[in-house]
């Protein structure tokens, strides 16, 4: 599907992100994403192509992952976590035409004929692997833009705020923070000594080491893990997401009380008979990566995540079906005995 590129229609002044040594506008990364596209051109890059990478979040990441999506290549931030043997491995698996470690240069060569294609792979993120090895995931720029436009209706998200970037780029998380940025046109902000911060993602790790304090802060998304408690006086919106949705599917704001309601636009959710959470929707991913080709989902996703419904509050997330053990006959979630532990 061409659609015309999101960045090429926020191209203007407005700030677009915000790290320690300045402040970069929309306007300097649509060019420098078209700098990028025709390096990336002489290098070979065509459609379908993938390109993994080691490039840290910032400005000139933003414009390397629009320059390969305008060429309908794909772009593969790797996990700096990674031992050198992991970093292999997952070459292996993608098969990249590139691997950069390092900046692209920006020379002066000719612009080249750009066809933005929505519809075709556009990202390559590795799973959390909670059930085994880690699965390679791949998704569109249209689902994923889809699942940026379902999160900012409950965001309110505004051109001048700024968004504290907390999220690793090799995660969905980290990449739905720049997209809803995008589209807002609003600031991704990459220096945490940076004061006027409007909305921040986070697990509940980070609340645990530090309670934010910025006097401007509005919403902050909290997800990832299970959520039992957090400081009540901050505007939290509390999420349950995955990587083949391209991020957030639920969101609820106010007290923990163990319900997020109802799906965001554009996602729908069903229970298996054994409590299983299945998913579907236009934020669906394009499938797994399998020896090379990308195997296509069912309609309806299995998440492995259980949950359960209310008529009244919606939907509650109540474990992992790969976690759950026997004791004595009994079926137990570790999140349950977790959440009374915590109680004492």
């Amino acid at each position: 599907m061409d659609i015309s590129c999101p960045l090429k229609e926020a191209s203007s002044s407005s700030i677009a992100w915000i790290d320690k040594h300045r402040c970069w506008t929309y306007k300097e990364i649509d060019e420098l994403a078209d700098c990028f596209a025709a390096e990336l051109f002489e290098r070979g890059v065509r459609p379908f192509s993938r390109i993994a990478t080691l490039i840290p979040p910032g400005p000139k990441f933003l414009a390397l992952l629009f320059a390969a999506w305008r060429l309908g290549a794909s772009l593969c931030p790797l996990n700096v976590r990674l031992p050198p043997a992991g970093i292999e491995l997952a070459l292996q698996k993608l098969s990249p035409i590139l691997f950069l470690q390092e900046d692209l240069p920006v020379s002066g060569k000719r612009k080249v004929i750009q066809r933005f294609d929505a519809s075709l792979p556009a990202l390559f993120l590795t799973t959390s692997g909670s059930t085994g090895e880690p699965k390679i995931a791949a998704l569109s720029a249209e689902s994923l833009f889809q699942n940026a436009k379902g999160a900012l209706a409950l965001l309110d998200l505004q051109a001048n705020d700024r968004w504290l970037l907390q999220l690793p780029i090799f995660h969905v998380g980290g990449i739905g923070i720049l997209l809803r940025c995008l589209l807002a046109k609003s600031a991704v902000v990459s220096d945490p000594g940076y004061q006027a911060i409007t909305h921040l993602s986070c697990v509940p790790t980070h609340l645990q080491r530090a309670t934010p304090i910025y006097k401007t802060l509005r919403s902050v998304l909290l997800g990832g893990a299970p959520v039992y408690s957090y400081p009540e006086r901050l505007p939290i919106i509390v999420t349950y997401g995955l990587t083949e949705m391209g991020s957030m599917v639920l969101a609820k704001k106010g007290p923990v009380d163990g319900y997020l309601g109802w799906p965001l636009d554009d996602r729908e959710i069903k229970l298996a008979e054994d409590g299983e959470i299945l998913v579907k929707g236009k934020c669906l991913f394009l499938g797994y990566l399998q020896n090379g080709l990308i195997e296509p989902p069912q309609e309806w996703f299995a998440t492995t995540d259980l949950g359960k419904f209310d008529e009244k509050n919606g939907y509650q997330i109540t474990g992992r079906k790969d976690w759950q053990f026997i004791s004595g006959g009994e079926n137990i979630q570790p999140e349950e005995i977790e959440r009374y532990i915590l109680q004492i």
